[in-house]
């Protein structure tokens, strides 16, 4: 539900840009780009929220980018069919909270999982009223499978 509430705001932004564009913040959408020597690192483009969202609607904005659009990567490192079940932030402790499904977990490999957890980070970091970033999946505090555990992270 909250997901297709995020593309719609971001439908509304081409069909009525004259309205949106004079209350729009730019949010740097993080991904990975491969050099010519294999190694990966962190590139990224500017989308136009509409700044009337709350912190937890531009959040969705900025992850449904990264779990609906992998295909910018060159080599994908967000695993396949995640999504968002809803997201949570709490603006007396400056904390995002991010709810993901299982899919989250479907995947392998310490390479994987540092570039993974280096993009997510950095997304929730785009988002300036976030201090501390945490994700669960399922509703739980799970650590990934190579033992990393996105809790109550400091981004900022």
């Amino acid at each position: 539900m909250r997901l297709m509430l995020a593309l719609f705001f971001l439908l509304l932004i081409f069909i009525f840009p004259q309205r949106v564009y004079a209350d729009v913040d730019y949010i740097e959408v993080f991904y990975h780009k491969i050099d010519e020597d294999d190694e990966a690192f962190l590139v990224s483009y500017i989308i136009q929220v509409p700044s009337y969202l709350s912190v937890e609607n531009r959040a969705m904005v900025v992850f449904s980018n990264i779990f609906d659009n992998t295909y910018v990567d060159e080599i994908i490192f967000v695993p396949k069919d995640v999504h968002i079940i809803d997201v949570f932030f709490s603006e007396e402790y400056a904390h995002l909270v991010i709810n993901l499904s299982a899919e989250m977990l479907n995947y392998g490999g310490t390479y994987f999982e540092y570039r993974l957890v280096e993009k997510l980070i950095a997304n929730a970091a785009a988002l300036e009223e976030v201090a501390y970033f945490t994700i669960l999946t399922e509703g739980q505090s799970l650590h990934l499978p190579e033992g990393t555990l996105i809790f109550e992270t400091k981004v900022h």
